[in-house]
């Protein structure tokens, strides 16, 4: 067998950045944390965007079209997968499925994280509907959670091919292809990288860098500010704060309101 080259660098720390920061947004799925919670949800989407680019016009078994995106396919996989056989350098068809389902789904996961969180909480870009005919509505929330789950789904069934391919398939090395690039291959099939891929990747990442700087330094920006403005209640209630302040420094009396 041949080692060959598979996974470029752009590859391989896209995948690394994609995992991490889904493991972030669920550590963040807090009432505490919805500002994090957000940005990485908005990160998550710029790598989203870079690896629709990457399966359009990347390098050899990054491409979309190079996904064996049949049923046909994937019966004749699923038949010899207990054997020596292994015809697919890169994903396989059921690797290839998932992958693809994870994509969209994350996408679907994104668009209702923002919506719900412009209609719930009054925040982001989507914070012009929290009026009083949505904000009662939990369906966003409710489909944010639902596309959530299906995620854990698809990332278990991922973990399991992988996990699977390294048992039946260790020869192959592709656990190992993860990190440096290198699988074991019939036949050479190295993969290169050319120009305007690099050119493409390296924007993205600057993109990516600068997006999270950004938001370490703005933290209340366009993407999470809310629509709700802090009541000054000295200037508000003038006669509350000198009669009642002493004990209620929060929350005046209604009828002082």
């Amino acid at each position: 067998m041949q080692k060959s080259y598979i996974w470029s660098l752009p590859t391989r720390v896209f995948h690394a950045l994609f995992a991490v920061f889904i493991l972030l947004a669920f550590l963040t799925d807090d009432d505490n944390l919805l500002q994090y919670h957000a940005i990485i949800g908005y990160s998550i989407f710029i790598l989203l965007l870079f690896r629709i680019g990457w399966g359009l016009f990347g390098p050899k078994h990054s491409r979309f079209k190079d996904f064996p995106l049949s049923i046909k396919k994937a019966k004749e996989f699923l038949g010899e997968m207990l054997t020596d056989k292994s015809k697919y350098v890169g994903h396989n068809p059921m690797a290839s499925f998932v992958m693809i389902a994870i994509l969209v789904t994350v996408f679907l996961t994104i668009v209702t994280g923002v919506l719900a969180f412009g209609i719930q909480e009054g925040r982001g870009i989507a914070s012009g509907l929290n009026s009083s005919f949505f904000r009662e509505m939990e369906l966003f929330e409710e489909i944010h959670e639902f596309f959530t789950g299906v995620l854990i789904a698809l990332i278990v069934a991922h973990l399991g091919g992988v996990l699977v391919d390294k048992v039946l398939h260790g020869k192959n090395k592709t656990l190992n292809s993860i990190a440096n690039g290198y699988k074991m291959t019939d036949e050479k099939e190295d993969i290169t990288v050319n120009f305007y891929q690099k050119t493409f990747a390296f924007i993205m990442a600057v993109l990516f860098i600068g997006f999270l700087l950004f938001n370490l330094n703005t933290p209340k920006n366009v993407l999470t500010a809310s629509v709700f403005k802090p009541v000054n209640y000295k200037q508000e209630n003038s006669l509350f704060v000198a009669e009642c302040a002493s004990c209620h420094t929060l929350y005046p009396s209604p009828s002082f309101t």
